[in-house]
């Protein structure tokens, strides 16, 4: 009777390392799986984090130019636009208020545009 015993236990302790391998097994596939998705989690972050600053650089630019076209406003009349001798008014011919409002309009809009071209950088990135 002691020897039956002796079995069970045996089997036991191999069923009990059976299954801790088995777990052990489990448990290391699915860490290498989390692993792989870390990885990949990094590399697009670092994809959009790169990405951000390109578009940050652009929007400097920007702001930049927008900064100077200002600027070079100042010599102008702030007078309304008037027609001359019955000509259309041009951009030479506008009052610096009407300039100013344009420009900035325009850099408004270069914002806009270099904020989309991120968001389809950052999607193709993904994609």
């Amino acid at each position: 009777m002691f020897g039956l015993n002796l079995y069970a236990i045996y089997g036991l302790v191999a069923v009990t390392l059976f299954c801790g391998g088995f777990v052990n097994g489990c448990s290391y596939q699915q860490s290498k799986a989390e692993k792989t998705i870390r990885e990949k989690e990094h590399q697009y972050q670092s994809d959009a984090d790169l990405i951000r600053i390109q578009k940050d650089a652009q929007i400097k630019v920007i702001n930049t130019q927008l900064v100077d076209a200002i600027s070079s406003l100042r010599s102008r009349s702030s007078n309304a636009t008037k027609t001359v001798n019955g000509q259309d008014c041009n951009g030479a011919t506008l009052s610096s208020t009407d300039a100013e409002f344009l420009i900035r309009e325009a850099a408004r809009a270069d914002q806009i545009r270099v904020g989309l071209q991120a968001c389809y950088n950052q999607y193709d990135a993904i994609k």
